[in-house]
């Protein structure tokens, strides 16, 4: 997983997550966010036999997140760099799936610090990945933490109903509107 991750100085300001409530990532407001396989690692240590079999078996695991199947147990939370991008993604899930339950969480990349970041582009890009029509829009402005979040990197939420009614009080300025 090295070969992949980011410090969080390479992540600047704050990302956001869509959660839902048949999101494989568990959400409580004491506990933060996490993953549904909060154990497995991906150690790109050794020989150069199991380093290749590690990148093989990472690159498996971020596809078949991104591809969002649900057999799966991801080790991966994602998160959006944009909140444009992830107000629009939350508000389509809402039509489609009449999905009320879904909270977008600003998400303190400071706050980050000793996580394993990815960038989800990179690694497509990188290990040529398959995913679906549908995710690649998404993957230029997808970050994945692997396992968690803890609650104190949670600093603002807003639900369906506030991004209708236009409330953005609850969110700081953000430079990436523009």
């Amino acid at each position: 997983m090295d070969t992949f991750c980011l410090s969080q100085a390479d992540v600047h300001g704050s990302l956001y997550r869509v959660q839902y409530g048949d999101s494989m990532t568990t959400y409580d407001i004491y506990e933060g966010l996490e993953a549904v396989d909060t154990v497995t690692l991906y150690d790109d240590g050794g020989d150069e036999q199991e380093e290749e079999d590690t990148l093989q078996e990472f690159g498996d695991a971020v596809e078949q997140h991104l591809s969002l199947d649900t057999d799966y147990e991801s080790i991966f939370i994602s998160l959006f760099s944009q909140r444009r991008h992830a107000e629009n993604w939350m508000l389509d899930r809402h039509t489609r799936f009449g999905s009320r339950n879904c909270t977008l969480l600003q998400i303190d990349t400071a706050a980050l610090n000793g996580l394993f970041i990815f960038r989800a582009e990179e690694i497509v890009d990188k290990l040529s990945l398959s995913i679906p029509e549908a995710a690649q829009a998404s993957v230029a402005r997808e970050y994945l933490i692997a396992h968690y979040i803890p609650p104190h990197a949670i600093i603002r939420s807003q639900t369906v109903d506030d991004i209708y009614a236009g409330k953005n009080a609850p969110f700081l300025i953000d430079s990436d509107l523009a």
